[in-house]
Protein backbone atom coordinates (compact mmCIF):
# COMPACT_ATOMS: atom_id res chain seq x y z
CA UNK A 1 0.00 0.00 0.00
CA UNK A 2 0.98 3.47 -0.89
CA UNK A 3 1.76 6.05 1.59
CA UNK A 4 -0.17 9.05 0.03
CA UNK A 5 0.38 11.50 2.64
CA UNK A 6 2.73 13.29 1.14
CA UNK A 7 6.17 14.28 3.55
CA UNK A 8 6.95 17.76 5.12
CA UNK A 9 9.58 19.87 6.21
CA UNK A 10 9.45 21.23 9.63
CA UNK A 11 8.89 25.09 10.18
CA UNK A 12 12.38 26.07 11.81
CA UNK A 13 13.71 23.53 8.45
CA UNK A 14 12.27 26.05 5.74
CA UNK A 15 12.75 29.28 8.10
CA UNK A 16 16.65 28.50 8.00
CA UNK A 17 16.42 27.18 4.65
CA UNK A 18 14.92 30.69 2.85
CA UNK A 19 16.74 32.98 5.96
CA UNK A 20 20.08 31.29 4.35
CA UNK A 21 19.28 32.42 0.91
CA UNK A 22 18.07 35.57 1.78
CA UNK A 23 20.92 36.66 3.96
CA UNK A 24 23.69 35.92 2.03
CA UNK A 25 22.34 36.53 -1.98
CA UNK A 26 23.11 39.80 -3.64
CA UNK A 27 20.56 40.09 -6.66
CA UNK A 28 17.33 40.34 -5.22
CA UNK A 29 14.32 37.91 -6.16
CA UNK A 30 15.78 36.73 -10.03
CA UNK A 31 18.54 35.18 -8.31
CA UNK A 32 17.12 34.58 -4.74
CA UNK A 33 14.45 32.38 -7.08
CA UNK A 34 16.86 29.85 -8.74
CA UNK A 35 18.47 29.38 -5.52
CA UNK A 36 15.08 28.31 -3.65
CA UNK A 37 14.84 26.16 -6.61
CA UNK A 38 17.56 24.09 -6.13
CA UNK A 39 17.48 24.22 -2.11
CA UNK A 40 13.97 22.80 -2.70
CA UNK A 41 14.97 20.16 -5.38
CA UNK A 42 17.72 19.28 -3.12
CA UNK A 43 15.74 18.16 -0.41
CA UNK A 44 13.51 15.82 -2.82
CA UNK A 45 10.14 16.49 -1.30
CA UNK A 46 8.64 17.99 -4.61
CA UNK A 47 8.56 16.80 -7.97
CA UNK A 48 11.08 19.27 -10.46
CA UNK A 49 7.81 20.08 -12.62
CA UNK A 50 6.22 21.98 -9.12
CA UNK A 51 9.32 24.03 -8.42
CA UNK A 52 9.28 25.19 -12.08
CA UNK A 53 5.50 25.52 -11.81
CA UNK A 54 6.44 27.55 -8.54
CA UNK A 55 8.57 29.57 -10.18
CA UNK A 56 5.99 30.94 -13.33
CA UNK A 57 3.52 31.53 -10.62
CA UNK A 58 6.14 33.66 -8.18
CA UNK A 59 7.09 35.63 -11.57
CA UNK A 60 2.84 35.99 -12.67
CA UNK A 61 2.39 37.48 -8.82
CA UNK A 62 2.18 41.30 -8.22
CA UNK A 63 4.69 42.00 -5.90
CA UNK A 64 8.20 40.91 -5.15
CA UNK A 65 9.43 37.92 -7.00
CA UNK A 66 11.62 36.56 -3.57
CA UNK A 67 8.99 36.75 -1.50
CA UNK A 68 6.56 35.19 -3.92
CA UNK A 69 8.73 32.25 -4.31
CA UNK A 70 9.75 32.12 -0.49
CA UNK A 71 6.20 31.73 -0.02
CA UNK A 72 5.01 29.18 -3.18
CA UNK A 73 8.27 27.03 -1.57
CA UNK A 74 6.52 27.97 2.38
CA UNK A 75 3.27 26.26 1.42
CA UNK A 76 4.46 23.34 -0.61
CA UNK A 77 6.86 22.18 1.71
CA UNK A 78 5.17 23.12 5.48
CA UNK A 79 1.62 24.36 4.97
CA UNK A 80 0.47 27.46 5.94
CA UNK A 81 3.05 28.17 8.63
CA UNK A 82 5.54 27.26 6.39
CA UNK A 83 4.41 29.87 4.23
CA UNK A 84 4.51 32.16 6.89
CA UNK A 85 8.05 31.17 8.59
CA UNK A 86 9.53 31.58 4.68
CA UNK A 87 8.27 34.83 3.81
CA UNK A 88 9.39 36.11 7.25
CA UNK A 89 13.08 34.23 6.71
CA UNK A 90 13.07 36.12 3.33
CA UNK A 91 12.07 39.77 4.53
CA UNK A 92 13.95 39.73 7.89
CA UNK A 93 17.75 39.67 6.12
CA UNK A 94 17.34 42.54 4.24
CA UNK A 95 15.69 44.50 7.38
CA UNK A 96 18.54 43.64 9.77
CA UNK A 97 21.23 44.85 7.05
CA UNK A 98 19.58 48.34 6.16
CA UNK A 99 18.93 48.55 10.14
CA UNK A 100 22.54 48.21 11.12
CA UNK A 101 24.04 48.98 7.55
CA UNK A 102 22.99 51.76 5.82
CA UNK A 103 23.72 55.20 7.86
CA UNK A 104 27.38 53.37 6.93
CA UNK A 105 27.06 52.64 3.37
CA UNK A 106 25.76 56.05 2.38
CA UNK A 107 28.58 57.62 4.31
CA UNK A 108 30.91 55.72 2.31
CA UNK A 109 29.54 55.12 -0.83
CA UNK A 110 31.87 56.93 -2.74
CA UNK A 111 34.87 54.30 -1.33
CA UNK A 112 36.76 52.57 -4.29
CA UNK A 113 36.80 49.34 -2.32
CA UNK A 114 32.61 49.42 -2.05
CA UNK A 115 32.49 50.38 -5.80
CA UNK A 116 35.19 47.48 -6.11
CA UNK A 117 32.84 45.40 -4.33
CA UNK A 118 29.76 46.03 -5.99
CA UNK A 119 31.37 45.80 -9.29
CA UNK A 120 32.53 42.35 -8.66
CA UNK A 121 28.91 41.25 -7.41
CA UNK A 122 27.03 42.58 -10.64
CA UNK A 123 29.22 40.76 -12.75
CA UNK A 124 28.97 37.66 -10.68
CA UNK A 125 24.74 38.28 -10.80
CA UNK A 126 25.34 38.60 -14.70
CA UNK A 127 26.64 34.72 -14.56
CA UNK A 128 24.22 33.34 -12.12
CA UNK A 129 21.15 34.82 -14.08
CA UNK A 130 22.58 33.01 -17.46
CA UNK A 131 22.69 29.77 -15.65
CA UNK A 132 19.55 30.24 -13.91
CA UNK A 133 17.59 31.10 -17.83
CA UNK A 134 19.56 28.25 -19.37
CA UNK A 135 18.42 25.75 -17.03
CA UNK A 136 14.92 27.39 -17.20
CA UNK A 137 15.55 26.87 -21.09
CA UNK A 138 16.87 23.80 -21.35
CA UNK A 139 13.90 22.47 -19.36
CA UNK A 140 11.37 24.56 -21.17
CA UNK A 141 11.61 26.97 -23.89
CA UNK A 142 13.70 24.49 -25.87
CA UNK A 143 11.36 21.13 -25.11
CA UNK A 144 9.45 22.04 -28.67
CA UNK A 145 9.97 23.95 -31.49
CA UNK A 146 6.72 26.10 -31.24
CA UNK A 147 8.25 27.09 -27.32
CA UNK A 148 11.40 28.01 -28.67
CA UNK A 149 9.70 30.40 -31.43
CA UNK A 150 7.54 31.90 -29.39
CA UNK A 151 10.61 32.76 -26.71
CA UNK A 152 12.71 33.64 -29.23
CA UNK A 153 9.51 35.92 -30.64
CA UNK A 154 8.93 37.80 -27.02
CA UNK A 155 12.75 38.22 -26.49
CA UNK A 156 13.09 40.43 -29.87
CA UNK A 157 9.73 42.04 -29.07
CA UNK A 158 11.31 43.10 -25.40
CA UNK A 159 15.02 43.73 -26.25
CA UNK A 160 14.91 45.00 -29.94
CA UNK A 161 11.41 46.34 -30.34
CA UNK A 162 11.70 47.91 -26.74
CA UNK A 163 8.80 46.62 -25.88
CA UNK A 164 7.13 46.59 -21.95
CA UNK A 165 8.25 43.63 -20.47
CA UNK A 166 5.15 43.39 -18.40
CA UNK A 167 3.51 42.99 -22.06
CA UNK A 168 5.82 40.35 -23.39
CA UNK A 169 5.11 38.18 -20.45
CA UNK A 170 1.04 38.72 -20.61
CA UNK A 171 1.01 38.11 -23.79
CA UNK A 172 3.30 35.44 -24.47
CA UNK A 173 1.97 33.89 -22.05
CA UNK A 174 -1.38 34.30 -23.78
CA UNK A 175 -0.10 32.88 -26.64
CA UNK A 176 1.90 29.99 -25.19
CA UNK A 177 -1.42 28.72 -23.56
CA UNK A 178 -3.30 28.73 -26.87
CA UNK A 179 -0.57 27.50 -29.31
CA UNK A 180 -0.21 24.32 -26.33
CA UNK A 181 -3.28 23.64 -26.01
CA UNK A 182 -3.74 23.75 -30.27
CA UNK A 183 -0.50 20.92 -30.39
CA UNK A 184 -1.93 19.15 -27.32
CA UNK A 185 -4.96 18.60 -28.85
CA UNK A 186 -3.69 17.86 -32.11
CA UNK A 187 -1.04 14.82 -30.57
CA UNK A 188 -4.68 13.35 -28.78
CA UNK A 189 -6.40 13.14 -32.27
CA UNK A 190 -3.21 11.80 -34.45
CA UNK A 191 -3.05 9.12 -31.08
CA UNK A 192 -6.41 8.54 -31.11
CA UNK A 193 -5.86 7.80 -35.29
Amino acid sequence: MENTEKRKMGIFAIFMMIFKISAFTLGGGPVMIGLIKEAIDRTGLLPEEQTTDMIALSLAAPGAVGVAMAYQAGLALGGGAGAAAAVFAMALPPFIAIFLLSSWLLAHMGSPFITAFFNGATAALVIVLGAIVWKLAKKNALSSLHNTILCLAVAAAVLMLKVSPVWGLIVGTFVGVIVNLFFEKKEKKGEKA
